[in-house]
């Protein structure tokens, strides 16, 4: 099998963190091209009305969703920015994206013809997977390429 491209899924965690450095030791092996991403549940409460939900101290949905994006955009740009730090040889690249973790991982992996994923074990959402199951586990049930889960 032939690897040109790895995805890594990216969320701030200490395990994210060790997939990240799996990933760019494993790309550097096979010559690939290593994609970062990001996806966040949380962005979907600027679709909530301000109406309907209030939070202490804040006037506007817009403002957080405002917010979350820039912290999302920090995370990629520091992770990304530590990954060609290690690697610098690497073609890294990042994206970001928004809605249900898992399914985007798999769609971004089908859209963009990636050949292997690479993911922590647990990630930062420990009460969603009591509830619905990890992200990590979604994916190596919906991926259609092999998945590899980083302690």
């Amino acid at each position: 099998m032939i690897i040109k491209r790895v995805l890594v899924g990216i969320d701030g965690s200490k395990n994210s963190e060790k997939a990240l450095e799996f990933a760019l030791d494993f790309a550097e092996k096979y010559g690939s091209e290593v994609m970062l991403l990001n996806v966040s549940e949380s962005l979907a409460i600027s679709q909530v009305s301000q109406e309907s939900v209030q939070y202490p101290g804040i006037t506007s949905t817009n403002v957080l969703a405002k917010d979350l994006r820039r912290i999302q955009e920090e995370l990629l740009a520091k992770t990304l920015e530590h990954a060609r730090m290690l690697k610098p040889t690497l073609a890294v690249s990042s994206m970001s994206k928004e809605g249900d973790p898992a399914l985007e991982i798999v769609e971004t992996v089908k859209e963009g013809h990636f050949d292997a994923i690479v993911i922590g074990h647990k990630g930062l959402g420990k009460m969603r997977e009591i509830f619905l199951g990890s992200v990590s586990e979604k994916v190596v049930h919906l991926a259609s390429c092999p998945v590899i889960l980083v302690p």
